[in-house]
């Protein structure tokens, strides 16, 4: 791959799609259990703790 620069085109493709399947499985998670904006104008350290797991375990799934 590396000898015929396909190897380039390969990583590039790979990144696209895992960055796909992370906000594909962010927006199921906030749909399945929604965290309302108005949670961080009344308890923002919630709003980001909750924020910080989705993106933790969409992020685990995918490097998987």
């Amino acid at each position: 791959m590396f000898m015929n620069k396909a190897l380039r085109k390969h990583i590039v493709e790979t990144d696209k799609q895992a960055k796909r399947r992370f906000e594909i499985l962010m927006k199921q998670m906030l749909e399945k259990n929604p965290i309302y904006e108005n949670l961080k104008n009344i308890d923002s350290l919630k709003w980001t703790g909750l924020m910080n797991n989705y993106k933790h375990s969409a992020e685990e799934f995918v490097l998987q």
